[in-house]
């Protein structure tokens, strides 16, 4: 059956978007007045009417060039590369191929008058820049960056706002070159207007030691810049939105921004209680937003987004520009979330020994947290020779909370036969600040030669005061047994602090091979502070009282000599750190261990980019990781008398050897890509769990034990294209995982096999102006082997498809199904979900600046939450309460947009 729906999706998408394409295409070469074959030239042709990007194509290492998905009309053929004057011609395009021959660009000159440029410039290519006017591409008024990005060639974004840029994750975004609160990508792209943008530039940027040094150092990374419209550098813009649902449900959301040449103030707020972080009412529709629906857990078949949540943010950025390439950013955040879990229940079986322990529990929390973020930061690159970066961080939070928990166990190998109740009942207060500063100065000693130095400071803090109580009340069915009634409270005081230091220097020995050694030292420091009593059915000598102050330093010293390659293609290092690191920790005035080990880590990394879109990365690194304080601690941990916990003080560091290699190929002109990841970590004297449960008493203890080795394996391929006669993308993925670790469950050893493997396929249509069609599906399936437990196989089946519909300029309708289908070997039935979601609006005024939307979520009332998932003793299914279906009608306002007066309008363009 779900064969047959996915075929008919599949089927009447390709009908969708392949009823007005042409597979004709226009082709030629381009060179200079040489007669030289010109690489990376951009070729366009768009829409003499409004110059909206119809197709568009770049120049191969030959000149060589095609463009195809041609729809007829009246047509601007255009051709654009750095230095040279565009070529630009007017053509009347009837579906016939058109073959230009040679085409010759002549090199700009100073000496000649303007130019009138009759069409935009969707596409501008660089060495290590590629930029896109936004002008190009149709956009609604109410549609954010994100909106906009889609609809660029190369660029992907996903369901939950990850961007990749030809194939590379996006880790920064900048707006007029500027970070905008700290250069995360979801702020920028969720709260600015798409109307707002003049251009879209995707950069490889080089690091600041690479960009400073001159020596590749292959730590590139993929970032955008948004580049503001003229006018929205002296003016306001911003978006305001409210809507008001059945059940009570609201959403609010504002964002307001002045810019100018030298300034840039945004300020950011939402309110919400429909579960949502997101910034405006489109993000509750999509799937894995708060509207609920399934997502896959580590260890389990499903998990959903459950319980009711009410949010309120409020936020400013604030960016100085002192001179050019002198900046000051600094943005606030204020974060309010209230949650109550609702009802939430469980069925667990777990394994001891021979004997399988049956029980069901009941529970229901509530939570309240305020917290305050500052981030700041100080760029000077000025200076050609040198860098300096300030960061800082602030954070303050409170959180108070409560629950209740009801436990109903059953005899052993029984679902009937109850053993013992349980009752208990938490409350807890926290207040936790933490504090952070980083300071990098890179130095070039001078212009003719790459010798540099970077001198590194960190320094952290952080600080945490609890109090919590808990009433736990056991009764056993027994007659025999004695009830037990015990009441904890306890205050943790925690502290702790992280200085690091560390200087390198590089030494060229020519133009390609440098030598860089480097040093440095880190100290660690940790107190914890506990004050724990206990009463155990009222009697105060009956149970205990206990303090304990728990301290622990850690230094690390370390030095490292790395040979370095560079070319202008090709990076290789190839380096050893030698490092001595000691470890004091225990009881003040009482017993303290002392350790100390010494480790010698080889390191290995290679990048290679033949060309753009093309690259092999690889890397290999050994490292030493030593027990943190919570696994060493001698303190026992009997807060929650049914899960007590203690450390291992006789722990050792484990080793790890870790891989990775990466492969990426996209082509700019034909949507190919081809993308690889593989890694592989091997952890020797792992740290791994200890577990005992008590039969009679139900009450597990838990440890930590150095036990054998630990594999993880993971390999993720990803294939795309575009099929040209059908005007659609199609995207094939598979993922292959491994997992293999010990434990000891009831002092028994018990060797862990995970297995895992996903494929996935999504298409979807090239042409986004009016419809943005995509349907898709994921099939994941996991088999797991326990050498003390029965073996786990779960397979998890998630269809999906999307339309967001542009009907008129005015009249959008979006509508999203998802079908989920999770099939589990623990469990005797099967779970199957059906989530639809649906919206219309409608823009009005004069500049369409207002949205009026009609949403629906989880139309069919079919949302549940729900999760299953095992352990290396357990398996456990969870059911949740859920918003369910609800209505909201919004109404969105976007301050500062203004009718589309330039496209078609010729532009002037100065010879220089």
């Amino acid at each position: 059956m779900i064969k047959s729906i996915t075929t008919k999706l599949v089927v009447f998408a390709l009908l969708l978007v392949s009823s007005n394409t042409i597979a004709q295409s226009i082709s030629g070469k381009i060179i200079d007045e040489e007669k030289n074959p010109l690489e990376f030239a951009s070729v366009a042709v768009l829409n003499a009417a409004d110059s909206t990007l119809i197709s568009y194509a770049s120049t191969d290492i030959k000149g060589n060039f095609k463009v195809v998905e041609i729809s007829n009309g009246k047509r601007i053929f255009q051709i654009n590369l750095l230095g040279y004057q565009v070529y630009q011609k007017k053509i009347d395009f009837t579906g016939k191929s058109l073959d230009f021959g040679t085409i010759t660009l002549k090199e700009l000159d100073n000496t000649l008058d303007e130019v009138v440029v009759t069409a935009v410039i969707p596409i501008t290519i660089k060495k290590d820049t590629m930029a896109f006017n936004a002008k190009a591409f149709k956009v609604r008024v109410d549609d954010t960056v994100e909106d906009l990005l889609k609809k660029l060639p190369g660029v992907e974004v996903d369901a939950d706002g990850k961007v990749k840029a030809q194939g590379e994750d996006v880790s920064k975004v900048y707006v007029d070159g500027k970070e905008f609160f700290s250069g995360d990508p979801s702020v920028a792209l969720k709260n600015l207007s798409a109307d707002a943008i003049k251009k879209i530039q995707l950069i490889d940027e080089k690091s600041d030691k690479a960009r400073v040094t001159g020596v590749n150092d292959s730590n590139r990374t993929k970032v955008i810049n948004l580049t503001l419209k003229d006018d929205r550098k002296v003016s306001a813009f911003g978006k305001f939105q409210g809507g008001y649902g059945s059940d009570e449900r609201y959403l609010t959301s504002a964002n307001y921004n002045r810019f100018s040449p030298k300034m840039q103030i945004s300020l950011i707020g939402r309110a919400n209680n429909v579960n949502s972080s997101g910034s405006d009412i489109s993000e509750i529709m999509s799937f894995g937003g708060g509207s609920g629906g399934f997502r896959v857990s580590r260890g389990g078949s499903g998990g959903s987004s459950s319980g009711f949540i009410t949010t309120g943010i409020a936020g400013f950025n604030l960016g100085y520009e002192f001179k050019k390439k002198q900046n000051l950013n600094a943005d606030y955040f204020y974060n309010f979330t209230g949650s109550e879990s609702g009802d939430v229940f469980s069925k667990r079986t777990e394994f001891v020994g021979n004997q399988q322990l049956y029980s069901e529990r009941y529970s229901t929390s509530d939570s309240e947290t305020k917290s305050n973020r500052a981030n700041f930061s100080y760029i000077d690159r000025s200076n050609d020779l040198r860098t300096i970066t300030l960061r800082g961080r602030l954070n303050a939070s409170t959180t108070s909370g409560s629950s209740i928990s009801n436990l109903d166990a059953y005899v052993p190998d029984s679902k009937t036969l109850k053993d013992v109740e349980n009752e208990s009942v938490s409350n807890s207060d926290n207040k936790s600040s933490s504090a952070s500063v980083n300071l990098d100065y890179i130095k070039r000693l001078n212009k003719t030669s790459k010798r540099s130095f970077e001198i590194e400071f960190d320094f952290s803090a952080n600080k945490s005061d609890n109090t919590s109580g808990n009433t736990n009340t056991k009764d056993y069915v027994d007659a025999l047994k004695t009830d037990e009634t015990t009441v904890n409270t306890q205050t943790n005081n925690s502290k702790g602090s992280n200085i690091n230091f560390e200087l390198q220097y590089t030494e060229p020995l020519n133009d390609k091979h440098f030598i860089e050694v480097g040093g440095g030292m880190r100290l660690q420091e940790e107190d914890e502070y506990t004050n724990q009593s206990s009463l155990l059915n009222g009697a105060t000598n009956a149970g205990s009282t206990f303090t304990a102050d728990l301290f622990e330093e850690k230094t690390t010293t370390y030095g490292s000599v790395d040979y370095r390659y560079n070319n202008e293609k090709t990076s290789l290092t190839i380096g050893t750190e030698f490092q001595e690191q000691k470890q004091d920790f225990g009881l003040r005035n009482g017993i303290e261990f002392n350790k100390s080990y010494s480790a010698v880590n080889p390191s290995f990394r290679f990048r290679y980019r033949p060309k753009r879109g093309s690259w092999v990365f690889f890397r290999y690194r050994k490292s030493l990781n030593l027990p943190s304080l919570s696994r060493l601690s001698p303190v026992v941990n009997n807060f929650n008398p049914l899960f007590i916990r203690t450390g291992n003080q006789n722990l050792t560091p484990e080793t790890n050897h870790s891989l990775f290699g990466m492969y990426g190929n996209y082509n700019f002109v034909t949507g190919f890509s081809f993308f690889a990841h593989l890694s592989y970590n091997r952890t020797s004297d792992a740290i791994v769990n200890t577990e005992s449960t008590d039969i009679a008493t139900r009450v597990r203890t838990s440890s930590f034990i150095n036990l054998g080795e630990r594999d993880n394996f993971s390999a993720d391929v990803n294939f795309g294209n575009r099929l040209k006669k059908l005007g659609i993308r199609y995207n094939l993925g598979v993922n292959y995982s491994t997992n293999n670790y010990q434990s000891v469950i009831n002092t028994v050893n018990n060797q862990t096999d995970s297995k895992n493997t996903s494929f996935r396929a999504t298409i979807e249509n090239n042409k986004k102006d009016k419809l943005d069609l995509a349907v898709g599906g994921t099939i994941t399936k996991n088999n797991t082997t326990f050498s003390i437990a029965s073996d786990r196989e779960f397979v998890q089946q998630s269809y999906f498809i999307k339309s967001d519909w542009n009907i008129t300029k005015s009249f959008n309708f979006n509508t999203q199904f998802k079908y989920d289908i999770y099939t589990d070997s623990n469990f005797g039935t099967d779970q199957t979900v059906p989530i639809w979601n649906a919206s219309i609006s409608y823009n009005f005024l004069k500049s369409k600046a207002m949205n009026l939307k009609l949403t629906a979520l989880d139309i069919l009332n079919k949302n549940i939450g729900f999760s299953r998932s095992s352990t290396d003793n357990y398996f456990e299914e969870v059911t949740r309460d859920v918003l369910g279906t609800y209505y909201m009608v919004s109404l969105t306002y976007t301050l500062g947009t203004q009718q589309s007066t330039s496209r078609g309008r010729g532009r002037r363009m100065m010879r220089h």
